[in-house]
């Protein structure tokens, strides 16, 4: 019976720095920065995207290490289950949250795919990938977009800095929003 609760207080404490982790990731996607710097579309679908590409950092260094793969696991499901409560807060039915949550899923999968593929092709290719994903609604800059590749690979490069143990704990570190670097003008 011992070994039962063992692996229950185990099992809480992923959940608990699952949801910390989580909780971490949407409070730096929310800083204004992001929208008033960056140019990210503040609107449902901009947050949401920007959440992503957290996400995608998060979940990217967490594949770095085995002991992390349950973990991450349980900061996806704690993902989609807030957007599904944010969507019922929202008044939206069960048949209306079923199809955004797989349309979420799809998205979710598609990007993580993308910034991927960018990130191991170089900057140019993650720019374009951000241009298509994440500023789909917004027109940004080339300023604002390069600011925001260069997030990315401080973002990647910091969680790859951070001790797995800390993540574990529930912790997480991202760098400091950057200014968009603008072309000085003649």
């Amino acid at each position: 019976m011992l070994l039962l609760f063992g692996w229950l207080k185990k099992k809480d404490r992923k959940q608990s720095a699952a949801f910390a982790l989580y909780t971490g990731m949407v409070g730096q996607a929310r800083k204004s920065e992001f929208y008033t710097r960056l140019g990210v579309a503040d609107t449902m679908e901009g947050r949401f995207d920007l959440i992503l590409v957290h996400a995608f950092v998060l979940f990217r260094r967490l594949k770095k290490d085995n002991e992390s793969r349950e973990l991450a696991q349980e900061i996806f499901d704690v993902m989609f289950s807030d957007l599904d409560q944010n969507m019922r807060e929202m008044g939206i039915g069960d048949v209306g949250i079923l199809k955004r949550i797989r349309k979420m899923s799809e998205s979710y999968h598609g990007r993580i795919v993308a910034y991927e593929e960018g990130v191991q092709s170089g900057a140019i290719e993650l720019a374009a990938a951000l241009n298509r994903n994440l500023y789909a609604d917004n027109e940004a800059s080339d300023a604002q977009l390069m600011a925001m590749v260069g997030y990315v690979n401080d973002a990647l490069a910091h969680l790859d800095r951070q001790k797995t143990e800390e993540l574990h704990n529930g912790v997480i570190h991202f760098p400091a929003v950057p200014e968009a670097a603008v072309a000085p003008t003649e």
